[in-house]
């Protein structure tokens, strides 16, 4: 006697299914017709009847279960990959433009990888003595006359190349960033590191934006310096970072020390050495709002320096606010006021006087007393931002800078300055931007020598 063979195949696909079922039960109904030929022919057929609506209902219960599993599968795909998006970094805003996610899924790794940057061109003309020939730097202004040869320029130093990574961990997500610039103040095109920083939850360390700056305040300008009074400082750090409520967030770092004083940079280091006993440390709190935002930063530090014979030390200070206000869906005014003492190496002119190597920097220095004195510093600026419309913006804005000197620094030592500025953007695809910037700057020193320079500065940028 030969045993039935039973044959039994899986199919995930519905109309699969449903056929194969049908065939089956034709298959079925054929044997059944064979096997019992002894039946009536009314009893045979409400027998197939019943067997049919049987297995009619099996293949539709199958189907309404795999068209619930499908969307559940979908909707859980839609989770994950929404999971994975990389948090947007906050770009230099005179240089953000549109540009398409880029990212690299690494392989056998839960981390992604985003490379990004620019091409950029600047076709500079001056008709003063800047010294700073790629970046409009007030303070660069040399007093006397032939101090530089060329009026023209052409620099590519504003182009940059980053690499940004993000990964999921148990402890928050953990950003990277390791980027640089080519930004030379002569126009050449030399490597310069900007940032290599790493972040995981709250916590952050390595070199980024100082604590003590907004660098979301800075100007939509075509220069790549900045305001003369602006704070702009990268250094390496420590960084803890929360929010404390739905519109504010504040922010304590631990950054790297350095003293600038006003003595001359052509003396020997056995005249003196600098004091960093201590980092500097600053403290700032973000407050977002439907005008825009504000934030407030302090920063405290340790002077100090030491000879042969002496040894003195002097608290340094400043406070910072800045900050963006929306006028209109399309306007917009960023300003900052800065006040402190021994804060000049933050500063934009303070930190780089063309003639620092005769007067020294402008932290702190000797008063009339013979003892170590932070230097005070004061400046702002505001600019408006007009986005005229999706292809057309422009920015303009004034920004000074003061300087109370001590009865010992030198006479060529920086005293005031101002920055002024003016453009026109052309936007012609989300990745390419073009514009023309009027500049202009004067610059006095503590014996009233004065300088000034006006620049006409013509930029492309190709965003990738």
């Amino acid at each position: 006697m030969t045993k039935p063979v039973q044959v039994f195949l899986s199919f995930r696909h519905p109309s699969v299914t449903h056929s194969l079922t049908l065939y089956l039960a034709a298959l079925s109904i054929l044997c059944s017709l064979s096997a019992h030929s002894e039946q009536t022919d009314k009893e045979r057929i409400k027998s197939l009847e019943l067997r049919l609506l049987e297995l009619e209902q099996r293949v539709q219960k199958q189907s309404k279960k795999h068209s619930t599993i499908a969307p559940n599968l979908q909707k859980k795909a839609r989770s994950s990959k929404k999971a994975m998006v990389i948090p947007k970094t906050t770009q230099r805003p005179s240089h953000y433009f549109e540009a398409p996610d880029k990212s690299i899924e690494l392989s056998n790794s839960d981390t992604t990888l985003q490379i990004g940057g620019q091409i950029w061109l600047d076709a500079i003309y001056n008709n003063g003595k800047m010294t700073n020939r790629a970046g409009f730097q007030t303070s660069s202004i040399a007093y006397e006359s032939n101090t530089t040869k060329d009026n023209t320029l052409l620099s590519v130093g504003q182009s940059n190349l980053s690499f940004k990574s993000y990964t999921p961990t148990q402890f928050g997500a953990m950003t990277t960033r390791f980027e640089f610039d080519m930004f030379d103040d002569q126009g050449n095109a030399d490597f310069n590191l900007t940032h290599l920083w790493g972040e995981i939850g709250d916590f952050g360390a390595g070199q980024t934006f100082s604590g003590f700056m907004d660098i979301n305040s800075f100007p939509n300008i075509l220069d790549f310096w900045g305001p003369n009074s602006m704070v702009f400082t990268r250094q390496p750090q420590v960084r803890y970072s929360t929010t404390v409520s739905k519109s504010g967030r504040i922010m304590f770092t631990i950054e790297k020390s350095s003293s600038d004083f006003a003595v001359p940079k052509s003396s020997t280091k056995a005249d003196y050495d600098d004091i960093n006993e201590l980092p500097d440390l600053t403290v700032s709190y973000l407050h977002k709002a439907d005008f825009g935002y504000i934030k407030s930063a302090i920063v405290l530090r340790q002077l100090g320096y030491e000879t042969l014979t002496t040894k003195d030390s002097t608290l340094g200070w400043g406070l910072n606010l800045s900050g963006a206000i929306t006028v209109t869906t399309e306007d917009s005014i960023k300003f900052q006021l800065t006040y402190g003492e021994g804060i000049g190496r933050y500063v934009n002119d303070a930190c780089c006087s063309y003639y620092s190597e005769e007067t020294g920097g402008v932290d702190a220095g000797i008063d009339g007393k013979g003892r170590l004195k932070a230097i005070p510093v004061t400046g702002g600026f505001a600019y408006y931002n007009k986005q005229w419309n999706k292809k057309w913006s422009s920015a303009i804005g004034y920004s000074y800078l003061t300087i109370d000197n001590l009865v010992s620094q030198k006479g060529r030592s920086l005293k005031n300055s101002t920055y002024t500025t003016a453009n026109l953007i052309w936007y012609p695809a989300s990745q390419l931007k073009a514009g023309v910037e009027l500049q202009y700057g004067d610059v006095q020193s503590k014996a009233h020598l004065e300088a000034d320079n006006f620049r006409v500065q013509a930029s492309v940028g190709f965003k990738y």
